[in-house]
């Protein structure tokens, strides 16, 4: 694991002042801890609409599942 990056941008005071659980981070530390699990990144609406626009692909969360099919109007209807 590389964290080199990380020191030195903050530091090894500010690494554990990220790292320390306290009262007002708990809920941003929770949901970072969740979003390690889904492989996409963690972030407002316009960060994702951004890297999206970057990658040239989606990466925002969809909807479960596969999309239906679409009605073929050459096919006649049993219905």
């Amino acid at each position: 694991m590389t964290v080199k990056p990380l020191l030195d941008r903050l530091g090894a005071a500010g690494v554990a002042e990220l790292l320390r659980a306290g009262s007002a981070d708990e809920a941003a530390f929770a949901a970072l801890r969740g979003a390690e699990t889904t492989g996409r990144p963690l972030g407002n609406d316009d960060f994702i609409a951004g890297l999206e626009r970057l990658l040239g692909r989606p990466i925002a969360r969809r909807a479960p599942g596969r999309k239906p099919a679409g009605v073929d109007a050459s096919q006649p209807s049993l219905i």
